[in-house]
């Protein structure tokens, strides 16, 4: 009896193993063919002629609809309105911005989005130091613009929970959703910062 259960158990224990094997070689298998079928689509990407940046995606900043900025323009605001920006209202991969403008483009799209990002931050810091009124009316700005930045959506729910402004902090959670975050982790962050003021009761 002993050596039938020690047979059953040896034969298990093989049909187990086998089944492990061939299950990691059908995984293997699969994740090579994806490999494949990547380094296809980025060499096929790479291979695409230089085109034109569509123009609707060049952003032009409107300083006429913000607050008057500081003098000597501490956060570099100005500098950074000047500059070169392209926003992309849905975000892009690498791979889908080469088939769309080609290798020869990338690092001028990288240069100007990384521009757009600049101006973002740089309304964010200013805002930081402004009176309320005039921060709220950077901080809206650059938050429908997309901009990702943590300090955007907490110096504005700081300002909502102070002057305990519910119908605020309530739009400002609904842009924090449905605007894109190249980091999930952030989003989380900012709407759980968001809701943790909604609870606060008015100093």
């Amino acid at each position: 009896m002993v050596f039938f259960i020690n047979m059953t158990l040896l034969v298990l224990s093989v049909v187990a193993v086998f089944a492990v094997f061939i299950a990691s070689g059908k995984h293997a298998k699969k994740k090579e063919e994806m490999k494949q079928r990547f380094l296809a689509t980025e060499e096929a990407a790479n291979s695409v002629r230089k085109k034109d940046i569509d123009p609707a995606l060049f952003y032009t900043a409107d300083l006429s609809a913000l607050p008057a900025i500081p003098e000597g323009d501490p956060h570099q605001v100005q500098r950074c309105a000047k500059r070169v920006m392209i926003r992309f209202e849905k975000p892009l991969t690498n791979v889908e911005l080469k088939m769309q403008y080609g290798l020869a483009q990338m690092d001028f799209i990288a240069e100007y989005e990384e521009n757009f990002n600049a101006y973002l931050k740089a309304l964010t810091n200013w805002a930081t130091e402004a009176p309320d009124t005039d921060a709220l009316k950077i901080l809206q700005l650059a938050i429908s613009l997309g901009s990702e930045y943590r300090d955007t959506y907490k110096t504005a729910a700081d300002i909502y929970s102070r002057q305990g402004d519910k119908y605020g902090l309530d739009a400002l959670l609904a842009h924090a959703e449905k605007n894109h975050f190249s980091d999930p982790s952030i989003r989380k962050q900012i709407l759980e910062y968001i809701n943790r003021k909604k609870e606060e009761k008015p100093a």
